[in-house]
């Protein structure tokens, strides 16, 4: 009887411990780009400014553009340049098409301070670029 009650206890907390443990996702098939965004001009940034990067597929011309991946965050009184890292699910990846990363800075109420007015080419260009710095301009 003691046998078999220690048997079922054991048995009880290993299904505990495998029902408490979490399935860990394999980011086997995440690809990653990263740089910085940056701007040349002298201005301070004011202390709740807001930086998002954006991974877009460009392809079609007619078309609105795909957001495969965004990061957002608050400067918190921070100044350029800051440091992004976007993952995307590499099998969104098309060889023929075009991918560009994109940055913008926005102050208070979503007033927008900076905007990248070039395309910068990611991932299917000649360099397969994956690190890519940004420089955004003033949009006043």
């Amino acid at each position: 009887m003691k046998k078999a009650f220690m048997m079922v206890s054991t048995l009880a907390a290993a299904l505990v411990v495998t029902a408490c443990t979490k399935l860990i996702p394999t980011d086997t098939n995440m690809g990653h780009i990263q740089g910085n965004v940056t701007y040349r001009e002298r201005i301070a940034l004011p202390d709740d400014a807001k930086v998002t990067v954006t991974l877009e597929d460009v392809s079609l011309a007619d078309a609105p553009a795909e957001v495969l991946s965004r990061q957002t965050f608050l400067t918190d009184g921070k100044q350029p340049p800051f440091a992004y890292q976007l993952s995307y699910q590499s099998d969104q990846i098309e060889p023929n098409h075009r991918y560009i990363v994109s940055a913008r800075i926005e102050g208070q109420n979503g007033k927008l301070l900076f905007v990248s007015d070039t395309a910068y080419p990611v991932l299917t260009n000649a360099a397969k670029t994956a690190t890519q710095d940004i420089l955004v301009i003033n949009a006043q």
